[in-house]
């Protein structure tokens, strides 16, 4: 017999876009209200940090790991609205809150190691941007003393100023420096958790599973698969440069249609994967 053969990231992307247009409101609300709840604990804990403290950023760096972590209750809450709305289920606001009621271990387990590869990823890109301030503070026709100082006309006559200009050119030189880190270890980290996809979603459907149960079936499930949902991460990025351009207006529309998608990315998974047991070779 014919083997079951996944969707196209076309057929799941125009099922996540019908189904994102019908539940936009409470999809967009779950996504705006975890970034608040998260961005908001997050600066309430670096600013418990002393600035002038020599441990300060290695502190700064051990607490918002812990912050990444506990953003795996609100990442699985997320994970429940879109798994009920691809479901055609009724979800609301308090869905986004499971994670804190039930398997709140367990999620923490899973979110520690999720966790830890990016924070391990996030490391050089971390360095340079410590080093990027330092340029940025070294060139005086940016740092804030000569900025307060600045003459109108000599503004006017900067373009004809050598020392102007190669300031400008180290600018130059360290931004496009960071962007290629940033960008290096954002694909790095992706790459690396991308067989870790599944385990939240698992977390609700399998709640009696352990968690190195569902860390082995994540890693088995996502065999043959990563590069399908690398190059379905991949196909946002037009709509991720479209919306630099507009503000970042866009996002309200593309980051519900994003995680619509993965959602149904996995639900896909697990059909196919289901059918393939239950089908006579």
């Amino acid at each position: 017999m014919q083997q079951p053969q996944y969707k196209s990231n076309f057929e799941l992307k125009l099922l996540a876009k019908i189904q994102t247009s019908h539940r936009f409101g409470i999809l967009l609300g779950t996504m705006i209200l975890k970034f608040i709840i998260t961005s908001l604990v997050a600066d309430i804990v670096t600013s418990l940090v002393p600035a002038q403290s020599a441990a300060g950023p290695v502190i700064s760096y051990i607490l918002l790991f812990a912050v990444n972590v506990a953003a795996s209750l609100l990442s699985v809450g997320a994970a429940f609205v879109f798994l009920k709305t691809a479901c055609n289920m009724k979800s609301s606001l308090e869905d986004l809150f499971c994670g804190f009621r039930k398997n709140t271990l367990k999620i923490l387990q899973v979110g520690a190691v999720i966790a830890l590869i990016e924070s391990i990823c996030v490391i050089p890109f971390n360095i340079a941007s410590m080093q990027y301030t330092n340029v940025i503070d070294s060139i005086p026709f940016i740092s804030e003393n000569s900025i307060s100082g600045f003459s109108p006309l000599l503004y006017g006559n900067l373009m004809n100023n050598e020392e102007f200009l190669e300031a400008y050119s180290v600018l130059y030189s360290a931004t496009m420096k960071l962007c290629v880190i940033m960008v290096v270890c954002t694909a790095i980290s992706l790459i690396l958790t991308l067989p870790f996809f599944p385990a939240f979603f698992m977390i609700l459907d399998f709640p009696d599973w352990n968690v190195s149960t569902i860390l082995r079936r994540s890693f088995e499930v996502m065999h043959g698969n990563k590069l399908r949902l690398f190059l379905l991460y991949l196909s946002f990025v037009p709509s991720f440069l479209f919306s630099a351009f507009a503000c970042c207006i866009p996002l309200i529309w593309i980051l519900p249609y994003m995680n619509m998608a993965t959602a149904n990315f996995y639900l896909d998974l697990m059909a196919v994967r289901n059918k393939s047991i239950n089908t006579p070779s």
